[in-house]
């Protein structure tokens, strides 16, 4: 499949359903996303939480059968429920597999859709970030990214991981959170994630964490961070999804998002990704 289209949303959590009247949360982005066009899967780069209730909630408005791919972030692995329920996804099996990582699958895997290799990075290992400090991706980790990455032939790769290489500020509010925050607290370790991005020629980094919206490049990588998908739950920016659109070797993103009841999302901007 050489034409095909996906989004990105995630930090959801806490505000999947029951929003005050007059206004909704993600199952409103949902319903947004299956109008416009919701494509072949959502990503969800980190703080799923709780994962059960939204994946009830793409089942509504999505449909049972719409592919559903998440990655932890600091509040999914401090929850005993968010993992358990984590674990029971991927012994289920991963749509499309191609790899487990470090860590089991929950927290590191890659797959295959069309002519695309995605690769999800757990930056915690199944740590608990309260207990030990903030996201490390540790050099186990960069190995066996190093290794899937030489192991695939698709000629376009993503990967994705909850926390950015760089926090951005919000594109329309310049909303800035997260600011010293990383994939990696280690310089050396962050710096040869970066090496390995760019050496196998990685079309872009989907990220979350910062609950900001930008598509930039950081340090020659396009880092699309997804911001929040909370609806009317953050007022400090707009709830918002990626929609990137595969053409051939051709991929460009467009950014929706909300107003401030959650419920009406338009067309903010379109980014080609050369």
């Amino acid at each position: 499949m050489e034409n095909f289209s996906f989004v990105a949303a995630g930090d959801m959590r806490s505000y999947i359903t029951g929003a005050p009247v007059g206004k909704r949360y993600f199952d409103g982005l949902c319903e947004a996303a299956h109008e416009i066009g919701g494509g072949e899967f959502m990503l969800s780069p980190g703080d799923c939480d709780a994962p059960s209730a939204i994946r009830s909630a793409i089942d509504q408005f999505l449909g049972t059968n719409y592919l559903w791919y998440p990655v932890i972030g600091n509040h999914d692995v401090g929850s005993n429920a968010d993992m358990s329920w984590l674990r029971d996804w991927t012994s289920n099996g991963i749509p499309h597999l191609v790899r487990s990582g470090p860590g089991g699958s929950a927290f590191t895997y890659s797959f295959d859709f069309g002519n695309s290799h995605f690769v999800a990075i757990g930056e915690y290992e199944g740590r608990n970030p309260k207990k030990v400090g903030k996201a490390d991706i540790s050099d186990v980790m960069l190995d066996w990214l190093e290794e899937d990455l030489t192991a695939t032939r698709k000629p376009i790769i993503w990967v994705f991981g909850h926390n950015p290489i760089k926090s951005l500020p919000d594109m329309d509010t310049g909303r800035l959170r997260h600011a010293t925050d990383s994939i990696s607290t280690n310089a050396a370790r962050c710096d040869r994630f970066v090496e390995i991005l760019t050496r196998h020629k990685v079309r872009g980094y989907i990220c979350g964490h910062t609950h900001n919206t930008s598509v930039a490049k950081v340090a020659g990588i396009w880092q699309a961070d997804s911001g929040h998908a909370r609806g009317a739950g953050d007022p400090g920016s707009p709830s918002t999804f990626l929609k990137f659109r595969i053409t051939g070797r051709q991929v460009a993103v467009d950014v929706y998002r909300a107003d401030s009841t959650g419920i009406n999302y338009t067309l903010r901007q379109t980014i080609e990704l050369d």
